[in-house]
């Protein structure tokens, strides 16, 4: 529980500061070290389901992705035709039995998509929404973190009911009820005190919409662990397991946070 803490404490401003401070350029750089790390323990748990994929073509391929979205070095078909291609290629070339080179190339298709829709989303929400795009942000924090927090604590206190038994044996209906509950009060509070140029029904609905859409990262993620028979998808975060372990709500948030703010609330 220290380590778990003592990580948190550091963790939680750096996460703090690259949303609020960091250059777009720092930004990107930190979604693609990110993600990079991502994909590593992602093939560390498709690997263990038998497929192998390469984690080499997965980190080159992001790489090209990420930036090339954000400073539209090509129109978006041509750029996410480039890896699909490249993915083939890599699949045909491997020196590996058919069969595996044909799981492999599933797997890093997959990866690639998983990690890209899910870490892209930030730079666009920061620099394409003007300074609302700061407080959105940081809105969604509060809702992931209080709600991890509280479904935590309630599913250990009151849980009774299995959640999702398959995928994630110890949540709970009341768990995930404290957390979204948690969330949406997280961000009420803070539109109060600190963020009242926000619409309060958008923010209670924002709330609500990612902190559901959060939990069902946190399944998304352990159904891949299940699926590899491993608690975490690694152990880089002492207290948490993995990057994956400790931001797939996020990765489910950003992309919710993002289409909702295009279709239904243009700052």
């Amino acid at each position: 529980m220290i380590a778990r803490i003592l990580s948190a404490l550091i963790l939680a401003p750096a996460a703090l500061g690259l949303v609020c401070f960091a250059p777009e350029w720092a930004l990107l750089l930190a979604v693609c070290v990110a993600g990079t790390i991502c994909l590593y323990e992602y093939s560390r748990l498709t690997r263990a389901m038998g497929l192998a994929g390469q984690l080499w073509l997965q980190s080159a391929a992001f790489w090209f992705l990420v930036p090339g979205l954000r400073l539209n070095w090509l129109p978006a078909p041509a750029l996410l035709a480039l890896p699909v291609l490249a993915a083939f290629l890599g699949a045909m070339w491997r020196k590996a039995p058919v069969r595996e080179r044909a799981l492999g190339l599933i797997g890093d298709a997959l990866g690639l998509v998983y990690v890209t829709v899910g870490l892209y989303p930030v730079v666009a929400i920061r620099f394409d929404f003007g300074s609302e795009g700061i407080r959105w942000l940081l809105i969604l924090l509060a809702v992931t973190w209080a709600g991890d927090v509280a479904a935590m604590v309630a599913g250990k206190r009151f849980g009774r009911t299995p959640f999702a038994p398959v995928l994630s044996p110890k949540k709970t209906n009341e768990g995930a009820l404290a957390g979204l509950a948690a969330g949406l009060a997280a961000a009420l509070l803070l539109q109060r005190l600190a963020m009242s140029e926000l619409p309060i029904l958008h923010v209670g609905a924002v709330a609500l919409i990612t902190g559901a859409v959060g939990q069902l990262g946190d399944l998304a993620e352990s159904m891949l662990k299940r699926g590899a028979g491993v608690k975490d998808s690694s152990a880089l975060i002492p207290g948490h397991g993995g990057v994956l372990d400790r931001i797939d709500s996020l990765m489910f948030g950003l992309p919710a946070l993002y289409v909702y703010l295009s279709l239904l609330h243009r700052p």
